[in-house]
């Protein structure tokens, strides 16, 4: 606990910390500026106002459409790319300045063995982001209930989230900063992986929305779409088999759409929501199939599995160097 307490003062003396927090803070502000008026909704506190008639005060929509605006913009690309980011920017010294001559000799001392030292480290840095995401979250609580008039703590669920998709990462950084005690490189490290991930998985999903199409092409012949169906069948199995191993980022971000609840229903349909945003039919997307199509089982114990090796090898290297 003392270890915990003492990585928790060590962020909060960081400038970094109090800037992403402010930022954080910043970003849910103008999440609770969005607002519905019988007309349409606004933005900016009324500053801005559109006119829509599905996304208006009143309407079975409204709801749909700020927690769709929640989980596809907010936690899809703040909170689990800007936050996470500059998480990732802040943490990775935490290790090398550890193990630093004249910081590391006085933990040594005590009788704490080499591996609780290690993981209370880790530990500390995810305080970070749990800080962070949480008092996002309690801000995005309150814009829900004032602006559609219910209490929805499923929102909630977007800490543990971007905690873990933080972890995968910084397991990598926690690695190579272990193994070179070099910021840069670990950082430019787990920006490596992060992005291979990401691409792996936009890839898998792009193959598989094409190997289960939602309708036919004109002009085009039966045996000539079985065998381009079969061919897309093909290299979807190798992305997925490519993919079994890596951190499923975004994926684990995904899984939002399956815990938050909208309209009392547990589960948010992406489909609905730009079919309210665009005004196009629920029918002709087949979005919702490609981004339940694997199990939250899978893709968190999967990405759970590669970060427990990084941290294996990393905690092996910490305990067995001389220092």
């Amino acid at each position: 606990m003392t270890l915990l307490v003492d990585s928790l003062r060590l962020l909060r003396a960081r400038v970094l910390f109090w800037i992403t927090l402010a930022i954080s803070a910043l970003a849910a502000v103008l999440y609770l500026s969005i607002g519905f008026n019988p007309e349409g909704f606004s933005m900016l506190f009324g500053a801005v106002n559109v006119k829509n008639e599905m996304i208006r005060s009143g309407s079975e929509y409204a709801e749909l459409f700020y927690l769709g605006i929640f989980s596809k913009f907010v936690v899809g690309l703040w909170l689990s790319w800007v936050a996470v980011g500059l998480a990732l920017i802040s943490c990775a010294p935490i290790f090398p300045d550890f193990m630093s001559e004249g910081s590391i000799g006085i933990p040594l001392s005590k009788p704490v063995s080499r591996l609780t030292l290690f993981f209370s480290k880790y530990v500390g840095a995810l305080l970070f982001v749990i800080l962070q995401v949480g008092l996002f979250c309690v801000i995005v609580f309150i814009a829900i209930r004032w602006r559609v008039g219910t209490w929805n703590p499923s929102i909630f669920w977007a800490v543990p989230l971007v905690t873990l998709v933080f972890s995968y990462i910084y397991s990598v950084v926690v690695l190579i900063s272990v193994w070179t005690r070099s910021v840069l490189a670990a950082i430019l490290a787990g920006v490596v992986i992060w992005f291979v991930a990401w691409l792996g998985q936009k890839g898998e999903e792009m193959l598989y929305m094409f190997s289960h199409p939602t309708g036919v092409m004109a002009d085009v012949t039966a045996e000539q779409q079985q065998d381009a169906l079969a061919d897309m069948e093909k290299w979807h199995k190798v992305s997925v088999a490519g993919m079994a191993f890596m951190p499923k980022t975004g994926e684990t971000m995904n899984v939002m759409d399956r815990l938050i609840v909208v309209g009392g229903k547990t589960g948010f349909s992406n489909s609905s929501f730009l079919a309210a945003l665009f005004g196009q039919k629920d029918e002709d997307m087949n979005l919702d199939k490609a981004m339940a199509r694997n199990s939250t089982f899978y893709v968190i114990g999967s990405s759970l599995g590669f970060e427990a090796v990084m941290l294996g090898l990393a905690a092996l290297i910490f305990c067995r160097r001389d220092y």
